[in-house]
């Protein structure tokens, strides 16, 4: 068996389309308790058990169903399509920055350990229920503007500065 390195095209669009998938999964999960509003912010959001049960994170799955794994599932689930589509536009346009700086499998370490990180701080905080992947985004920003800062010289500095 043969292990072929994915392109930075087919990462990318390997996340969003489990990101995507998972998606409408909670909205098939959701059922008639799926939000149909003309409100852009809500239009089609899974109700919360159905997130709960597809894998959010948060004090309420941690400490009430036991649920450690969420840690990391809950990077791949989104609460409207409006979440979806914001973080997946944010994905494009700073993944490509990073699979660049890192590489593909450095940028899907990165992408994953830092939605971990994030959502385990939000559960020390007492968040009760969390999903997205917000954290992963932040989380290749910093990676960014680390490697911009320490590489230095003329492209460590364009890099640095397309980032902020």
């Amino acid at each position: 068996m043969t292990f072929t390195i994915p392109t930075p095209r087919q990462l990318l669009r390997g996340i969003i389309g489990v990101n995507g998938f998972m998606f409408l999964v909670c909205l098939v999960v959701s059922g008639r308790n799926t939000d149909f509003s003309i409100n852009p912010c809500t239009a089609l959001s899974p109700c919360t058990n159905s997130l709960i049960y597809m894998g959010a994170t948060g004090t309420v799955p941690v400490d009430h169903y036991q649920q450690w794994w969420s840690l990391i599932t809950a990077n791949w689930l989104h609460g409207s399509l409006l979440h979806i589509i914001f973080n997946m536009t944010a994905l494009v346009q700073i993944g490509h920055l990073v699979m660049g700086a890192y590489g593909v499998h450095r940028m899907f370490i990165i992408y994953t350990m830092s939605g971990v990180a994030g959502f385990y701080l939000s559960y020390v905080a007492g968040v009760s229920v969390t999903i997205g992947a917000s954290a992963s985004i932040c989380g290749l920003i910093g990676a960014t503007l680390y490697f911009g800062k320490s590489r230095g010289g003329p492209f460590g500095q364009a890099v640095y500065k397309q980032t902020m």
